[in-house]
């Protein structure tokens, strides 16, 4: 499994949310609402015998404007639904018709919120927690 063509393909994945711009790195300077694909702590080799598989933890900060905005509130929800169009993890989320070149298996866990401090600009944010396993050859 290749880090940055899980990230690169998890970027594709959240593409086609309406809106979202999307950096599968990460990035110098954003302009919101923006999803970000940030590298993972560490990468766990040989989940399996014979390395059968590795598994990651990546994390996907999605930054939507002011915190003091009500857009901003309105925002973060859409992308937090557990389903939807605008929903990370209905686009991430690997299924049977949602399949990955990358890795075999992807799966959005959680979702926290707080700030995010870009340029000196603090942004709203939800942090998506990714888990990822792939082929360990």
């Amino acid at each position: 499994m290749n880090l940055a063509n899980v990230m690169d393909e998890l970027g594709t994945k959240l593409d086609p949310i309406p809106g979202l711009r999307v950096k599968a790195y990460n990035a110098d300077s954003v302009v919101p609402p923006v999803a970000i694909v940030s590298l993972p702590d560490g990468i766990d080799f040989d989940a399996t015998y014979g390395r059968g598989s590795d598994s990651m933890t990546l994390v996907v900060d999605v930054l939507v404007g002011k915190v003091s905005d009500r857009k901003s509130r309105d925002a973060i929800a859409r992308y937090a639904d557990g389903s939807g169009s605008h929903s990370v993890k209905q686009a991430l989320d690997s299924s049977n018709t949602n399949t990955y070149q990358s890795c075999d298996a992807v799966t959005v866990a959680s979702v926290d919120f707080g700030v995010s401090d870009e340029a000196g600009i603090d942004y709203l944010a939800g942090r998506f927690t990714v888990n990822v396993t792939g082929s360990g050859s």
